[in-house]
């Protein structure tokens, strides 16, 4: 009866182990294509991995429809041709109380040669679009 019991246990955590990491192969696809459509500034195309009302985008944005942060990202983009992400670590997923979150850590370029490094924390719903994007300052440890 033991031996049955545990058979039943190592195949419910061998399940569990194989769905996580295809979770987080997603998540992370995700989060690499974006920053290369962002770095070619290609906002239509980025538009695709948003859901459509996003909490939280950058510093000020709130409850925004996605049409909105393409907008936002054209006219920034506009003000700042140069304007780069250079991601200097590998990226972290994390799953906390259900939500994917991607951490990205990397040298923002506004002008194309000066840099402050940033952190950006990307939050996934549960259908894989991005509902929360924020970047923070970022002082790096020697």
């Amino acid at each position: 009866m033991l031996f049955i019991l545990s058979i039943l246990l190592l195949g419910v955590t061998a399940g569990d182990l194989d769905k996580e990491p295809r979770q987080e192969k997603t998540e992370m696809k995700i989060v690499y294509e974006l920053f290369r459509l962002r770095n070619e500034h290609k906002a239509d195309s980025a538009e695709q991995y948003y859901a459509d009302t996003v909490r939280v985008y950058m510093k000020y944005l709130r409850n925004i429809p996605r049409k909105l942060i393409t907008r936002s990202d054209k006219s920034f983009w506009k003000a700042h041709p140069k304007n780069k992400f250079e991601i200097t670590a590998p990226v972290q997923i994390a799953r906390v109380a259900g939500i994917t979150i991607a951490t990205v850590f990397g040298k923002e370029y506004l002008d194309g040669s000066t840099f402050p490094y940033e952190k950006i924390e990307i939050k996934f719903d549960r259908n894989k679009k991005i509902y929360s994007y924020r970047g923070f300052k970022w002082k790096k440890e020697n």
